[in-house]
């Protein structure tokens, strides 16, 4: 027993001093893209080089179906199908994705025991509800999805061979664990864990670090499957590293999950895929998204049981919304909720849907104002330059946003100053290269904005256009004159259009509307 304490305590300091001063990335062989990426590795950011330039994968750790999802999971996969959405439609590159779906696990045990319903049925309900949740955030099904047990004589193959490396060993419980103190890759690369190691574990491993490859059968009644090392499961982390492995081979461009899982899972997972492919660098780039969490509290999680189902936010902020807010933080920081902050989003994307009216508008001859060139070209020039170098630098979404929110505003400025009586604006084309690079950004966000309503309701436009327009010369003609009880009656027409969804703005002797 104390040889054992002995060994063990050597290990922990051996793996201390590896994991603060020996950790390393290589950089990838390929072809350079104008991008940065953070490294948690190197801890700075480094540039993105895929390894085949026509062919970038993308591995996310999926769910595990044992429960609805939360907002937590939502913010997680809506930030980062945005920063898919970036790299495919922005920077062009050709991304084939995959996602795990975790369908036997100790928790999916308990709540079938819990339940008295049949493991398989409860993993259906629950992923087919998974998806359901994800289509409602405007996010696509990943290009492959792989599940653990339709998979287990992979995962099984996965074991036999890191067993035949020497670097698995059966504990006293009749488990199958990985030896950390054999890898064949620096323990400790992902994150600075040197200060948390654990000083006591499982009494069955070697060392407090080695983590269950397969775990022996606990219970007769629960889920087992056949291996070599008689009747049990696979431990979680050498799911996610069998099933990516068989999607991608011995190296991945990108790994993407939570924060929360950057260790021990996404380090487990580096230094037994190592081991297995027998090289020093397994992933190249890994993406990690901050915990969202309520406004005065820790992280959300269901162990904590202070969640929100994705169903109950969708009653109070639309999908739109939810992901003008994630937006509007950096995927790698932190992110707050509250029905206060829903204001925020709202209104920001109230004033691109109105912004892009007013851009119909003037298209359609309805307002006709007086446009700068060179105040125009200054401003849109300015705008696709800095909006380039946000997504450029780690995907810098809340400041791409912030631009643009600077931008609309002095084009505002510049639209409701003055009018004209032209019959074509001058360079009214600059303000509608503008607008299409807005739209092209929102989609690229996947904000999916209503048909025009110009479009939609074409008679009804043209009413609402000639009440408008006769409010509008009502208003004028008592601006003139100072006719109070006339400037009131025009204040109570545009106060009604509001109960039908018609807002409204008056602009010095200019007015204009949107739906």
């Amino acid at each position: 027993m104390v040889l054992k304490y002995l060994k063990s305590s050597f290990i922990l300091n051996s793996i201390r001093h590896r994991a603060r001063f020996k950790h390393s990335w290589i950089q990838p062989e390929g072809s350079h893209v104008n991008l940065q990426l953070y490294n948690c590795i190197t801890r700075q950011k480094e540039n993105f080089i895929p390894n085949n330039k026509d062919a970038v994968s993308w591995y996310t750790c999926g769910p595990t179906v044992y429960d609805s999802s939360h907002i937590g999971h939502a913010a997680c996969y809506v930030r980062l199908d945005i920063i898919q959405r970036i790299l495919r439609e922005y920077f062009g590159i050709n991304l084939v994705t995959c996602m795990n779906i975790t369908d036997i696990d100790d928790k999916i045990i308990k709540k079938s025991k819990d339940t008295k319903t049949d493991y398989k049925t409860l993993v259906q309900q629950y992923e087919n509800e998974f998806w359901q949740d994800l289509n409602s955030l405007q996010v696509p099904k990943p290009d492959i999805v792989v599940g653990v047990v339709k998979n287990m004589p992979l995962i099984i193959d996965f074991i036999k061979k890191l067993e035949t490396n020497g670097v698995a060993y059966k504990g006293s419980d009749n488990s199958i664990y990985f030896d950390v103190s054999k890898a064949y890759s620096t323990y400790g690369k992902l994150q600075n864990i040197g200060d948390y190691l654990p000083e006591s574990s499982n009494p069955h491993k070697k060392s407090p670090v080695d983590f269950a490859l397969w775990k022996n059968i606990k219970d007769s009644e629960e889920p087992t499957f056949k291996s070599p090392w008689g009747f049990g499961r696979p431990g979680w982390h050498i799911e996610c590293s069998t099933l990516a492995s068989a999607v991608f081979g011995d190296k991945i461009d990108i790994h993407a999950g939570g924060i929360d899982l950057r260790f021990p899972h996404h380090e487990n997972e580096e230094v037994q895929s190592c081991t297995f492919h027998r090289k020093k660098q397994w992933v190249n780039y890994w993406i990690h998204t901050g915990h969202l969490h309520l406004k005065g509290a820790l992280k959300m999680s269901k162990s904590l049981k202070n969640t929100i189902s994705i169903q109950q936010m969708l009653n109070d902020i639309s999908a739109n919304e939810f992901r003008i807010l994630c937006a509007m933080s950096h995927y790698s920081h932190p992110m707050e909720y509250s029905n206060e902050l829903l204001e925020t989003p709202r209104n920001v994307l109230k004033v691109y849907e109105n912004f892009i009216n007013t851009c119909e508008d003037i298209e359609n001859g309805h307002i006709k104002p007086t446009l700068d060139s060179n105040q125009l070209n200054a401003i849109i020039s300015k705008s696709f330059q800095e909006v380039n170098r946000a997504l450029c630098d780690n995907f810098n979404t809340p400041l791409a946003i912030q631009i643009f929110n600077q931008s609309i505003n002095r084009l505002n400025a510049m639209i409701y100053s003055a009018s004209t009586d032209r019959g074509i604006i001058n360079n009214m084309y600059l303000l509608l290269a503008f607008k299409k690079f807005l739209c092209s950004m929102l989609n690229i966000l996947g904000i999916e904005l209503k048909q025009s309503s110009h479009q939609e309701h074409d008679d009804s436009t043209k009413v609402i256009d000639l009440l408008i327009r006769f409010r509008q010369e009502v208003r004028t003609v008592s601006l003139q004159e100072k006719n109070k009880e006339l400037l009131t009656a025009c204040d109570s027409v545009r106060d009604s259009l509001k109960e039908y969804g018609i807002s409204v703005k008056d602009h010095g002797k200019v007015s204009s509307w949107s739906r």
